[in-house]
């Protein structure tokens, strides 16, 4: 959804849509590891308002997903409900020549260039954002066995056991090799 800036109303304006998994998809480049299956449409809704030089977008993001766990592939849900605000500055927020440390205040901003702005950009972004850096389905998932690839959550193998135990022989075999003291 794209909106221009010059036809903002002065009291603002008020947007609500949904999103299936196709359009979500859209915005997550295609080597992406991460699926999200959703299980009801993402729902938007945002406040656009026009102050001054800037604008602001208010509003929230409602996601009801299912995600892979990276140990045990299993799906588990996933939801968000985030609340998000962001100030977008004309500009294309390229560097000027002169470059310059940016203060913790000036990251809050984005840009746009133009008299368009890509909502939808926007709340693709704070999506992506909001998905976890590993994404597990429990802390105490154990995942696969590397040895035979059972669930560990749902099955005990014996794979690891049968390898420690020959870890352990090698050891003893270089324990007698030592000279006692």
């Amino acid at each position: 959804m794209r909106i221009r800036v010059d036809e903002l109303p002065e009291s603002g304006k008020t947007l609500v849509w949904s999103w299936d998994e196709r359009q979500l998809a859209r915005f997550q480049p295609e080597q992406d590891p991460v699926h999200i299956g959703l299980n009801r449409p993402i729902e938007v809704d945002l406040e656009v308002h026009r102050e001054a030089d800037h604008v602001r977008v208010a509003g929230s993001i409602r996601v009801a997903a299912r995600l892979v766990c990276d140990r045990c592939l299993e799906d588990y849900p996933w939801e968000l409900d985030q609340p998000f605000e962001t100030v977008l500055l004309p500009g294309s927020g390229q560097p000027a020549e002169d470059e310059r440390e940016l203060s913790d205040s000036e990251l809050d901003y984005e840009f746009f260039d133009g008299e368009v702005i890509d909502l939808e950009q926007l709340v693709a972004e704070e999506i992506l954002l909001a998905l976890p850096l590993q994404s597990l389905c429990s802390d105490e998932c154990r995942g696969l066995c590397p040895g035979c690839g059972a669930n560990r959550n749902r099955q005990a193998c014996r794979c690891a056991a049968a390898a420690g135990a020959e870890a352990f022989q090698n050891l003893a075999i270089i324990r007698k090799q030592l000279p006692e003291k």
